[in-house]
């Protein structure tokens, strides 16, 4: 699970989870990691419309691997907009599958419980879908993490503060991403804060809403 949190005054607010748990995800501790269940980051952003919510996975991974679409993965975020704050009040829940009918089609991603949408929101990946006022992206991106992974070993090592910000472990790498965009009044609980986290779930089957 992977929390964060936001507004509606503006806080800080911790992201970063990539490889974690190590003994499921990390191949130093796993010779078959589930890299599909692994998330790495949410990312909450606003402005005075619109709320976009985005959370990335299986990753970082080299360029030349493909994104991470596992039918048997269910990805939520929950959305708490009233006390108490660790209660999910909305849980907006992906999944991907297969072109209707195939075994080896297309890729598509379902979005449920999506408030003022009406049904699910449903499409292929790697395109921006749009339902109701919202729009969805799910695909493989550029990893947006930013981090001197050798500057924490150099530091570590030599008690020195050793990070640079022209050094970016993650800068080469890729990772897949959802990114819901949802008008920010269908979150919002009068003037109470929202408070936003992420966690996904390995299914015993295949997943068929």
């Amino acid at each position: 699970m992977l929390p964060l949190a936001f507004l509606t005054g503006e806080k800080p607010a911790p992201a970063a989870d990539h490889l974690d748990p190590p003994a499921r995800t990390n191949p130093n501790s796993d010779s078959t990691p589930d890299f599909a269940a692994d998330i790495a980051d949410l990312y909450v952003t606003h402005d005075d419309d619109v709320v976009t919510m985005t959370v990335t996975f299986g990753g970082p991974s080299s360029p030349q691997l493909p994104a991470f679409y596992d039918p048997n993965v269910r990805y939520t975020i929950s959305v708490s907009n009233q006390p108490p704050r660790q209660t999910t009040d909305i849980p907006i829940v992906f999944s991907f599958g297969r072109e209707s009918g195939t075994s080896d089609g297309a890729f598509g991603v379902r979005v449920k419980n999506v408030p003022g949408v009406d049904g699910d929101i449903i499409g292929s990946v790697e395109r921006i879908i749009e339902k109701d006022g919202v729009r969805v992206f799910a695909g493989l991106v550029d990893d947006p993490f930013f981090f001197d992974s050798q500057g924490l070993t150099d530091t570590r090592r030599t008690g020195a503060l050793s990070f640079r910000n022209d050094r970016d472990f993650f800068g080469a790498q890729n990772i897949t991403a959802f990114v819901i965009e949802i008008p920010r009044d269908r979150l919002e609980n009068g003037a109470n804060e929202l408070e936003f986290w992420t966690f996904s779930e390995r299914l015993g089957g295949q997943f068929n809403g």
